[in-house]
């Protein structure tokens, strides 16, 4: 009975540590902490690759006789079935390819991790190879490819291509489309009203309106996606509650699907001829449009 006792023991700590770990590290992978930590999501691969090559390592050491190799492995393998299971809830392809080299820098620092314990032969080198993906992913690769998924660019900026006629209503329900803004350098950021990272981007959208509300030749708007659940009017008292002043637009799911919007937020930028020229993320939005002042 002891024995049974000192045995779940062992798995449950293997389990807990794995746990906390690989989640807090799941989350830098996705910018949950981008204030404290920084904008590089990559170094979370690295991270992961070294805590699990880590974990792996010391539960073999402290644990092995008791619950075997297997015993370990089985343990460390459910963690990340669980992570797995936990994103399929609503998760797209889309999805899916973003955290994949997170999947592999986990399963990679695992069997680095074993192959450190049972002394394989040259297993530093071993080790520096197998970290060599994880390491790419942190030297800001898996930021571009971050933006690739997310956005189908690698850094926003993308060669001119014309849009499909629009049409949003601004809160006095006159419309806003795209002849009526053609002239104009136009920065929509696209958003709904439970969506956090939203919220989290619109004191940069604010910083922005203020910098430019005074210039004629450029206008900013946050295009908002209706969904079910809102109250009528929400959009804009919601905005207006929080202090912010930069001018709100009612969009529509059809529309947004048609401008190629699936990710929240997500800013686009169109040039003075109605051209998409960027798709992004608002924290690189500003280079590009000094860059179209200057030419105006």
């Amino acid at each position: 009975m002891k024995h049974r006792i000192l045995q779940f023991l062992a798995i449950l700590v293997i389990f807990l540590f794995t746990a906390v770990s690989t989640m807090f590290i799941f989350g830098i992978s996705q910018g949950a902490f981008s204030k404290t930590i920084g904008s590089n999501k990559g170094i979370s691969m690295l991270l992961i690759y070294l805590v699990l090559f880590l974990i792996t390592w010391l539960s073999l050491k402290a644990f092995q006789p008791r619950i075997g190799f297997s015993g370990v492995i089985i343990t460390l393998s459910v963690v990340l079935l669980l992570l797995i299971i936990l994103n399929l809830d609503g998760a797209t392809i889309r999805f899916t390819y973003k955290v994949l080299p997170f999947y592999i820098s986990w399963v990679l620092g695992v069997l680095s991790g074993f192959l450190w314990y049972i002394r394989t032969k040259n297993r530093i080198i071993v080790a520096m190879v197998l970290a060599i993906f994880p390491a790419i992913m942190a030297v800001g690769v898996y930021n571009l490819w971050f933006h690739r998924v997310e956005y189908g660019n690698w850094t926003g900026n993308i060669p001119a291509e014309m849009v499909g006629d629009f049409e949003f209503t601004d809160k006095d329900d006159e419309l806003i489309t795209n002849t009526s803004l053609k002239g104009k350098l136009v920065l929509f950021d696209f958003w709904f009203i439970n969506c956090g990272p939203c919220w989290k981007k619109f004191p940069e959208l604010q910083r922005l309106y203020d910098t430019y509300k005074s210039n004629p030749n450029i206008v900013l708007y946050a295009v908002n996606r209706p969904m079910k659940s809102d109250k009528p009017g929400a959009l804009f008292t919601s905005i207006e509650e929080r202090g912010y002043s930069f001018p709100v637009l009612k969009g529509s799911q059809e529309v947004l699907d048609r401008l190629g919007v699936y990710k929240y937020p997500t800013v686009m930028i169109l040039n003075t001829e109605g051209e998409l020229i960027f798709m992004g993320e608002i924290e690189d939005a500003e280079k590009t449009l000094e860059k179209l002042l200057q030419s105006i």
